[in-house]
């Protein structure tokens, strides 16, 4: 009888991640297996980490997802991803530019006088 209740198929890995605890602590793990929508990680102490946290999947952080703790096994835990894998990312807003000045609303720009072509003689 097949118990997997896993909603989408995992892949087997073995990769350096960390969990983003509070107070800009890192604690170390290894991503045993992923999917679509989580993962299962080793850690040292399943009991230790939160409930809810950010995982960062690379040293500077650009690579990261939003997870939610589903069980717990001595030395392991599993994860569901906030937002799946193949969901698009959301772009965050553009940084302000130095010195730039924001375009008026368009309710507040003067209206745009037709201009007619001039006459060739």
């Amino acid at each position: 009888m097949n118990s997997d209740k896993r909603k989408a198929r995992r892949r087997p890995l073995r990769y350096s991640a960390w969990v983003a605890l509070e107070n800009d602590k890192l604690h170390g793990c290894v991503l045993s297996d992923i999917s679509d929508r989580g993962a299962r990680l080793d850690v040292d102490d399943a009991n230790a980490l939160p409930d809810e946290f950010m995982l960062l999947l690379s040293g500077t952080g650009s690579a990261r997802r939003r997870c939610r703790v589903v069980w717990r096994a001595p030395g392991q835990i599993g994860v569901a991803f906030e937002r799946r894998l193949s969901d698009p990312a959301v772009a965050p807003p553009p940084k302000p530019v130095a010195n730039a000045v924001a375009p008026a609303a368009p309710e507040a720009q003067a209206p745009v006088a037709k201009v007619e072509p001039a006459e060739t003689v």
